[in-house]
């Protein structure tokens, strides 16, 4: 049994890349140059929850199966946008950046409270399903969307029109496919209320020159993403990172001692249970 490790992007697949492996196992690269060099069958075992970026339909009718490693980052994921959450509702970042300068000023610096607020969050998952246990706590209302509704005690299931015009905070949870991309449109995004803030893990959901419009226009309070940099053709406008009311993190979600732990045991385990003849977590 051979076991090829891709951590980084290799600049010549064909002079570094074995072809002969039974698993391949990659961390946020794109599989897709070498697939044709994969041997038939084998697996791709991926080392991360998202596979948007990956020919799956390719990777099917060659006989390679993908496995991906779901909900090893749901709670790091989870805490994340609820920092992030706090970060715009409380200005810590611009409050930050103004005492660093020596800014002894504050009433610029008035924030609102999140408890009693409605929550909704679209994307009823992993990360989902820990944001709704985590904002009951804050004495937070919970509603929420997803394609499949599911039966998550503690939420009601509603329209994403309905979750717009309603909650005072909108969390953005859901994987990001063909029927996702861009869904926050301009006119979907002018379904928020002015004193609504939104907040996503998920980059690509939200149409950036619409947010950035209605950023600017301060036709909400705020935003926060964690922005997923790795792909190369990723430009954020000038316009859009110096707006104030909004707090940008590096696709950093997922990253902490617990969640790495989490995700290589996950894989491992995808790997045993594809070589005993039991594949797990295959995507494809």
């Amino acid at each position: 049994m051979l076991i090829f490790l891709i951590i980084q992007a290799l600049k010549n697949v064909g002079s570094g890349f074995r072809g002969g492996a039974d698993v391949v196992v990659i961390d946020w690269i794109d599989p897709n140059p070498f697939l044709d060099l994969m041997k038939k069958p084998s697996l791709l075992a991926l080392m991360s929850t998202g596979y948007s970026w990956i020919d799956t339909k390719k990777a099917r009718k060659l006989g390679i199966s993908v496995s991906n490693v779901p909900g090893y980052a749901a709670r790091a994921v989870a805490e994340h946008l609820i920092g992030l959450m706090f970060a715009v509702a409380r200005k810590t970042v611009i409050g930050d950046a103004g005492i660093k300068k020596g800014n002894k000023e504050k009433g610029y610096l008035n924030g609102i409270e999140m408890s009693g607020r409605r929550a909704g969050i679209i994307g009823l998952g992993n990360i989902g399903g820990c944001l709704v246990r985590m904002l009951s706590g804050f004495g937070m209302e919970v509603c929420g969307y997803d394609v499949a509704p599911k039966n998550i005690q503690g939420i009601k299931n509603v329209s994403l029109d309905e979750l717009l015009r309603n909650s005072g905070v909108v969390f953005i949870a859901c994987d990001l496919n063909d029927s996702s991309r861009n869904m926050l449109n301009f006119e979907k995004l002018k379904l928020l209320k002015p004193s609504a803030i939104l907040l996503a893990s998920t980059w690509g959901v939200v149409d950036l020159g619409a947010i950035t419009e209605i950023l600017k226009n301060k036709q909400i309070y705020g935003a926060g993403f964690d922005v997923a940099m790795e792909g190369g053709d990723i430009v954020l406008p000038k316009e859009f990172i110096d707006l104030e009311n909004v707090v940008l993190t590096p696709h950093i979600g997922y990253n902490t001692e617990e969640a790495k732990i989490r995700q290589v045991d996950i894989c491992i385990s995808n790997i045993k249970k594809y070589i005993s003849g039991k594949p797990e977590n295959i995507v494809n």
